[in-house]
């Protein structure tokens, strides 16, 4: 059965745990950030001395030159110390993002396939962009955020030293921004989480809109199939409105506040001044250090929203790793031979209102090993349903699926694929080689097994038109290749794979009736002496099946060879019929 882990920890725990490795370059990158503060105030330290030095009235040549030096050599060591952090943070934050991808691109193995399908969007946003984003927060975030932080106290405690009266006068403003940081922190979590929620919206309609934009502009269609595009991205600037209007007042109180405390400063020592209790070396010092004692803060206060927006990422990461996956057994059992046996198995979908809908309800029947075994029925009958149970891309909801009497859930995920191959009505190619697609299926395959495979499948004659023959690239960005073409390398792949129960899931349904006779022929030269469950439309195709099964309405209604059900089956009459039509249609009627 699928299991499904549920964490619930903060979900941001995950991406900590990716940097642990690497926790004493993170520690050593927070100190040297330390380290920086404190030498970006040190000059001003140091010009304070002297400004000391020279009030005294006897200043020495060796004490002026000292301090001066210790002024250079300060900022130089301050910016050294700034470079280590960026290359120390840098350093952890790529390689925890790259601990945190290989874990979630791992565990997406081992992941059932229903669980994740039509969500691309989302799950290129979570293992990409939110992955992507932790190695600027090691990097930048974090060490900017705890150096200011620690400078802006390190600049409180030297205005403390100096005069406590000016710290406390500065001491108001901080109460003020602080007040208004506060309101902007509480309200923050829910529209930043609603904020990451629509941009993954706006994602998913755009690649959907992209991927269908042929079919669209073949109806002339793209404006009017463009408004869920358009509207997510309008979602997505009201809510950033919205958010603006909401944290702007607070957030010009906070900056304002933080710019300012020689409001309260100056008017202040000048009093002092004036009354000779505070000398004017200290007014100078306290006037500098006052000026920039806040200033670190804004630059906390401006690691929030990254933060924030990284928090509610967290929990798209989260939501990858909580999808269900596989339970790998504990041991491998010996299995029998190749029979399939469908146990009263139901499989039902759960819809968005959270109600389980039954597509197959209580099936049962027999593939014996080395037989051929056909499904047929009207469309949403449950046939693609059936063969993806069979492949183990789900799992049954009810009943069990055997093979060899075992039930493949207690199957091991490798040994399973081993036993297992299916070849899909719109083969998929990967960006690369027909060679390494063809090799996806064995790797570590021979070349004379791979051209035995390229053989049998009628790869070869296709070949021979290519300059580049298997090392051809496909995809995208490489050669073009017809619906015929594509599958025949589909058939290439389950050739080498060679496992004994193979699944053939409408292979020829969209093929032309030449480019269809050829990969019948490929396909006829794969079944031999393998377990097979063919799903087909084309009842002419089928008609030397060892038994045909006949769905509708996710219920087996019956199951015989041709003529048993051309006999007596009322569907299987309906449709060949119907088949029988439209293989005379014409034209015009």
């Amino acid at each position: 059965m699928p299991t499904k882990t549920r964490n619930m920890q903060n979900p941001m725990h995950i991406f900590w745990r990716a940097a642990m490795p690497d926790k004493g370059k993170l520690a050593l990158a927070i100190l040297l950030a330390c380290l920086a503060a404190l030498l970006e105030v040190a000059p001003f330290v140091l010009i304070w001395r002297l400004a000391e030095e020279a009030r005294s009235g006897s200043p020495e040549t060796g004490t002026i030159l000292r301090l001066t030096g210790g002024v250079l050599v300060a900022v130089i060591l301050r910016f050294m110390a700034q470079g280590g952090v960026t290359v120390l943070g840098h350093m952890a934050g790529f390689r925890a993002e790259c601990r945190l991808r290989s874990d979630l691109v791992e565990r997406m193995r081992h992941v059932v396939p229903a669980s994740v399908e039509g969500k691309s969007g989302q799950l290129s946003r979570a293992v990409m962009d939110e992955v992507g984003r932790f190695n600027s927060i090691l990097a930048h975030t974090v060490p900017d955020a705890i150096s200011g932080l620690f400078l802006s106290l390190v600049c409180m405690g030297l205005l403390f030293w100096i005069d406590g009266r000016l710290f406390l006068a500065a001491l108001g403003m901080l109460v003020l921004g602080l007040g208004a940081q506060g309101r902007i922190v509480r309200a923050a979590p829910e529209p930043f989480a609603r904020w990451v929620a629509a941009d993954g919206r706006a994602t998913s309609a755009l690649i959907h809109y992209v991927r269908g934009l042929a079919t669209l502009r073949a109806f002339n269609r793209q404006a009017d199939s463009l408004h869920e595009v358009r509207d997510s991205i309008f979602a997505i600037g009201k809510l950033a409105s919205d958010i603006t209007r909401a944290c702007s007042k607070p957030y010009s109180i906070f900056n304002l506040s933080m710019t300012v405390p020689l409001l309260m400063i100056l008017p202040c020592g000048l009093w002092f001044f004036t009354r000779q209790t505070l000398a004017v070396s200290d007014l100078l010092y306290a006037t500098a250090i006052g000026g920039m004692m806040f200033l670190p803060l804004t630059k906390v206060a401006m690691c929030l929203p990254a933060l924030r927006t990284f928090q509610a990422g967290a929990a798209h990461v989260q939501a990858v790793r909580d999808l269900p996956v596989f339970a790998e057994p504990p041991a491998v059992k010996p299995a029998g031979d190749n029979t399939v046996v469908f146990e009263n198995v139901s499989y039902s979908v759960r819809s968005a209102t959270g109600k389980d809908i039954p597509v197959l309800q209580g099936i049962s029947f027999t593939l014996p090993a080395g037989s051929i075994t056909t499904v047929s029925g009207p469309s949403g009958s449950g046939k693609t349903t059936l063969a993806r149970l069979l492949a183990r891309l789900d799992d049954v909801s009810d009943g069990r699926v055997t093979i060899g009497g075992q039930d493949i859930r207690s199957i091991p995920q490798q040994a399973f694929q081993r036993l297992v191959s299916i070849v899909f009505q719109d083969a998929f190619l990967f960006h690369g080689t027909i060679r390494e697609n063809i090799l996806l299926a064995r790797p570590e395959a021979t070349e004379d097994a791979l051209m035995h495979a390229v053989e049998a499948s009628g790869c070869a004659e296709m070949l021979k038109r290519l300059p580049l023959g298997l090392d051809t690239p496909v995809g995208d960005k490489g050669f073009g290749l017809s619906g015929g073409e594509k599958q025949r390398i589909a058939i290439a792949r389950a050739f080498l794979k060679d496992s004994p129960i193979l699944i053939l899931d409408e292979a020829t349904a969209f093929l032309d009736p030449v480019a269809a006779k050829g990969v019948s022929r490929s396909l006829g030269r794969l079944m031999g002496g393998k377990t097979v469950l063919a799903i087909s439309h084309r009842l002419h195709e089928i008609e030397n099946a060892d038994v045909t099964l006949i769905l509708e309405g996710g219920c087996l209604k019956d199951k015989g060879t041709h003529e048993d059900l051309l006999a007596r089956s009322a569907i299987y009459q309906r449709l060949w019929a119907l088949q029988k039509q439209s293989s005379v249609w014409r034209l015009g009627g």
